[in-house]
Parts: structure tokens; sequence; C-alpha cells
């Protein structure tokens, strides 16, 4: 049980006067009897990992990490996530109220702050904490139950958590979640769909249905759903990345990049997600697109041999054989046995008809390879 006159409470804001500011109005309050403050989220979760927080105060928009950010990194720590946390916003538009159900939020708080609205606020969420409806609870014991894959028994509790709160969404999308997880994605389908058309912001059932369009091959299902999600729910790095894939697959590039450069922007490590964007460029056949990711990967890591190979592969599929000379030359210099750059070469040295230079290279790759079909057609064409 928490009290509320002895709770710990931890603020973030990055507005240094306004967690003091709140820290302030607590104490008029009476409320909480150890404070600790945070300029942004990565202190935040120091602070967590350090301290025992029994309420979290959080800003929604902050730099180095969001509250967002820092709400998900909580939620998905099991020592943590059943923190209250009361979210501070300046505007409740859709995106908000969208994540704040996404992510769990106990509550959110508008600006201008008052006492009573901060006050009346906790007094809530934290009996809440202390007394959780049944259907909260029932889903805690479902949580724990899909995390153990004990799908089997989560379903029946799951019921008596529709049952308890018929009208709430949540449930009925944790039994999509069940069966999507059990890969029974017909029956998740349907559980899904039904949220969604309580719903129109949960966010969760739209994603989920995008991937189960996607598993099915369905793009312009996929497309459509991930599109909803988006539209709701912009910030979901993940989300972004499939959106964009089923972009890439209907031929929208334009519209996929738009979408890849915000998930980067999302990103805690955009240059690993960069790669990844990059491969299924080259993958899908968006050459150009492929070759800007690589480009900038280049620049921060120019030793890497795997990346001056894609750009090598990129540049050769848009018809610019001397850029992909460039790399492959380098690529060679460093692995004289990579089989599949010399080929490259060769390729590109028949097709400029350099012809000493590519007969030079063919030759070796024949005293490897004396079979080798594309080797045997190249000395052919090189005569």
């Amino acid at each position: 049980m928490i009290d509320l006159k002895k709770m710990s409470i931890l603020i973030v804001d990055d507005m240094d006067n306004m967690c003091r500011s709140i820290r302030s109005m607590l104490k008029i309050l009476d409320y909480g009897s150890n404070f600790r403050l945070a300029g942004n989220g990565k202190e935040a979760l120091q602070i967590l990992r350090q301290f025992s927080v029994d309420l979290a105060i959080i800003d929604w928009n902050m730099p180095v990490m969001t509250g967002i950010e820092l709400l998900d990194n909580i939620r998905e720590n099991k020592e943590l996530r059943d923190m209250p946390v009361i979210m501070i916003t300046a505007e409740a538009n859709s995106e908000i109220v969208a994540e704040a159900a996404e992510s769990d939020i106990d509550a959110y708080l508008l600006k201008p702050i008052t006492v009573q609205s901060l006050g009346t606020k906790i007094e809530k969420v934290i009996e809440k904490a202390n007394h959780p409806p049944e259907s909260i609870r029932l889903l805690k014991e479902v949580r724990n139950l899909i995390e153990a894959k004990k799908f089997d028994e989560a379903i029946p509790l799951c019921k008596q958590a529709i049952e308890a709160d018929p009208r709430s969404s949540r449930p009925i999308r944790t039994m999509g979640e069940i069966f999507f997880k059990k890969e029974d994605i017909d029956l998740a389908e349907r559980w899904f769909v039904k949220a969604a058309q309580m719903n129109h912001l949960d966010v969760f059932s739209f994603h989920h249905l995008g991937d189960i369009y996607l598993k099915r091959n369905d793009l312009d299902k996929a497309f459509r759903f991930y599109e909803k999600a988006m539209k709701i729910s912009p910030r979901h790095v993940d989300r972004a990345i499939n959106f964009g894939k089923v972009l890439l697959q209907k031929g929208k590039i334009d519209k996929a990049g738009t979408v890849f450069e915000n998930a980067i922007r999302l990103s805690g490590n955009p240059m690993e997600l960069r790669e990844d964007i990059g491969t299924c460029c080259l993958n899908t056949g968006a050459f150009n697109a492929a070759i800007a990711q690589f480009d900038i990967i280049h620049r921060q890591f120019p030793k890497r041999l795997d990346i001056m190979k894609k750009l090598a592969i990129a540049h050769e599929s848009t018809s610019n054989p001397r850029e992909a000379l460039a790399y492959l030359v380098k690529i060679s210099e460093k692995d004289p046995d990579d089989f599949d750059v010399h080929l490259r070469l060769a390729r590109i040295y028949v097709a400029m008809k350099q012809t000493f230079r590519a007969e030079e290279i063919l030759q070796k790759l024949q005293r490897k390879d004396p079979e080798h079909k594309e080797v045997q057609r190249l000395i052919a064409k090189n005569l």
C-alpha cells in the first residue's frame, strides 16, 4: 500500500523551475516525504535503478529521452512496471490520449498545474494503485501468464477481465494478444477487430492487425492498419519500420523515406536502424534510398567493408558503375579472397570494355571455380 504522506516521488522535467514548483505544491499538499528530481528520461532511469520510488510525475516533452520513451522503459522493466505514473502535458490531443492508453499511463495532467488539480489527480491514482479494479488485477495476472507462455491458462482469466469491465477495449485486445502469441492469427484478428471497433484510438489493436495482414502478405490491408496506427500515434519506432517496409513493397518510396527518417529520429540507436532500413531498401529495389542510408553509415564508419559492398551493389544497380567500381576496388585491396567482389569488378570492367583488367580478374576467378557459369559467360563476352 502506498501512503500519500510517506511516499517517495520522482519528478521529471527539463525545466528545473517546473520540477521545483511541483515539489513545492506537493509540500503544500503534504503528499510525499522524499522527492527526487530529474531533468530528462535518462537521468530519471538512473534514479529509478538506484532508489525506490512510489510515484513518478513525468513531463511529456523533454530532450535526450522523452516522457513517453521513459514510460516505455518503465513498463518494460518487471521491477518498475507497476509503478503509478502521471504524465504532464500542455495539451490533450488524440496522439497523447492514444499513447496514454498504449503505454498504460495512469493519468495525465494538463498545464498549467494548480495545487488542486495536482492533488486531485494524485489522490485518484494512488487510490487506484492501492485498490485496483478487478479487471486491472486480472489483467496483471494475465500479463504474467503470457510472459510465462501459459496461454491456455491466460484465456479464462482474460474472459473474466472482459466480464469485469465489458466497456473497455483493453481486456479484449489482450485476448487478441494471447492468440497472436499462440500464433492463432485468425482468432487474434477477431479480437483485435472487436477492440478497434470499440475504441477508434486503440492503436495497439490497429498495429497488430497490420502485423497479421503482413504475415498473410496482404499488403493493402497491412498498409491500411499501419497507416491508422501511425496517424494516431506516430512515435513508435517498430511500427514505423514495419509501415515503411510495407510502403516500400507497394512502391511508395518517398513516403517510406519520410516514415523511416521519423523512426531514426526517435531511435536510440540510429546507425543500427539506418543499416536495417538500408538493407531493406536494397532488397526491395529502392537503390537510391539504400545509398542515402549507407552513405551516412560509411561516413561514420569508413573501414566497414560490408557497408562499402552494399554501396557498390546499390550503385551498380542504378547504372552508376564508376561509383560502384571505386568501392569494389577498395574492398578487393583489403579482402583479396572475396569471390563475389571480384566477380562484380570483372562484370563492370567487361561492361566498360576494359578488356585487360577484366581478363586478369576473370582468369583468377576461373582458377578458383572453373565451372562458374557467369565467369564463363563474362570470359566469352570479353573476347
